[in-house]
């Protein structure tokens, strides 16, 4: 005896496939959000969303007397002629610029450091005649503004080959020169350290400033 089964075939419409489609697909993406490390989406957010730091204002100090211009941190730092710290060695620079920075600028104008205190330390620039026209190592040596000279060294600056060296006295002592060949001066660049506090590594952001965007000015 045959056995029949009556068997329904479904069918379903070409755009109920459709929807089936997007549904799956909705679930798989779902579930894959899910599965997603919230702490990493975070650290993105903030990535996306942290501010670029300001970018610092930098003034110009330009010689036209001695040919020659150098930045510094207009925030940080100021440059005042007026508190230039006193100098009564018979080699005493042409020219002194001071770099202070705006604390150390106030006391000085307020009359912390008058009767004898000893000013803090700083950068400067000098400026030096050379009448001798001796080798800038010997007239180094031969300068009693620079004492317990030591180590050394060929350095470059402002296109020109200069010296770098280290100097001990009321303060250690490091310098960059060289001779400016428009008029055979020496250009000295020092930053003087106590070895206490944070003003040594303040006033190391100058120094490398100097050095690094000193130029001489074409006449």
């Amino acid at each position: 005896m045959e056995v029949k089964y009556n068997v329904k075939k479904w069918i379903l419409h070409p755009m109920m496939m459709g929807l089936l489609a997007i549904a799956t697909i909705a679930c798989k993406t779902e579930m894959n959000f899910s599965l997603t490390n919230p702490a990493t989406a975070e650290v993105v957010s903030l990535e996306k969303s942290t501010p670029k730091p300001a970018r610092k204002e930098h003034g110009i100090y330009k010689s036209d007397r001695f040919g020659f211009q150098f930045s510094y941190s207009l925030q940080d730092f100021v440059i005042d002629n007026k508190i230039t710290t006193p100098n009564n060695n018979v080699n005493s620079p042409l020219a002194a610029i001071d770099i202070w920075t705006h604390k150390h600028a106030e006391k000085i104008r307020a009359g912390e450091y008058e009767g004898g205190t000893e000013y803090p330390a700083n950068v400067r620039v000098s400026v030096y005649n050379n009448r001798s026209k001796l080798p800038l190592q010997k007239w180094i040596q031969k300068n009693n503004e620079f004492s317990a000279t030591r180590e050394f060294k060929t350095a470059k600056i402002a296109g020109q080959t200069g010296l770098k060296f280290k100097s001990s006295g009321l303060y250690e002592n490091e310098h960059v020169a060289f001779i400016n060949p428009k008029n055979s001066r020496i250009i000295a660049i020092t930053i003087s350290k106590t070895g206490y506090g944070n003003n040594d590594a303040i006033y190391e952001r100058a120094y490398q400033q100097v050095i690094n965007s000193f130029t001489l000015l074409n006449r």
